[in-house]
């Protein structure tokens, strides 16, 4: 992650320095988010007692700044923004009677994240085609399972993940995006169940439409 951000710190440091055509501005941005996972945890005794699966999308939004270095029709385009992104999570008691009306439960799982992605493209006249990495720092999260007291998600402090998506520069001064982001990592490393962890792999995929400003 140290290298990511360095990376990134370089990457804004060349488009400063550069004799290329620059860009810096702010951009902000719409996010449909959804959780992949479909995983039974088992309690202390190793017998059933959550089923965890990825329901719904939900709405979250995301805001901060970027720049490009255009070399004829190649782009790099570094961004760094604060996103909050929450999805929907079904979760299911096993230990309870299928009639309680705590057996299954839809939760919301949600996630404050500095969200560092470093898109490369080209352009073709004033439409784009990118696709880069993406490094995010998780700042603070809530659990679908912080109404159940016996289990604690662990979750990872920094996740990866990749964007591929087109864009539209309209004029000089405002540009446009969709992308589509997937994981290549966890979201955490498991859940604790008195003082043990299970393992539990769950991942995000997300849907972003953007709009920047150049300063």
């Amino acid at each position: 992650m140290k290298k990511f951000v360095l990376l990134l710190f370089i990457s804004f440091l060349l488009i400063n320095q550069s004799n290329a055509q620059l860009k810096f501005g702010f951009k902000g941005g719409i996010t449909s988010t959804s959780i992949k996972a479909d995983e039974v945890i088992k309690d202390i005794n190793d017998v059933d007692a959550l089923k965890i699966q990825g329901e719904n999308a939900s709405i979250g939004f995301q805001g901060g700044f970027f720049g490009r270095i255009t070399i004829a029709n190649i782009f790099v385009q570094p961004e760094l923004l604060f996103s909050f992104t929450k999805a929907e999570v079904k979760v299911t008691d096993l230990t309870l009677p299928t009639t309680d009306e705590a057996y299954e439960m839809v939760k919301d799982q949600q996630f404050n994240k500095i969200d560092m992605p470093i898109m490369v493209g080209m352009k073709f006249g004033p439409a784009r085609v990118q696709l880069g990495p993406i490094a995010s720092i998780v700042l603070s999260n809530k659990s679908a399972l912080a109404d159940y007291g016996n289990y604690e998600e662990e979750f990872n402090g920094a996740t990866w993940g990749y964007q591929v998506g087109v864009g539209l520069d309209l004029g000089e001064s405002i540009i446009l995006d969709a992308k589509y982001e997937g994981s290549l990592s966890r979201l955490g490393k498991g859940v604790k169940i008195g003082g043990e962890t299970r393992n539990f792999d769950s991942r995000t995929n997300q849907f972003v439409v953007g709009i920047g400003f150049v300063f």
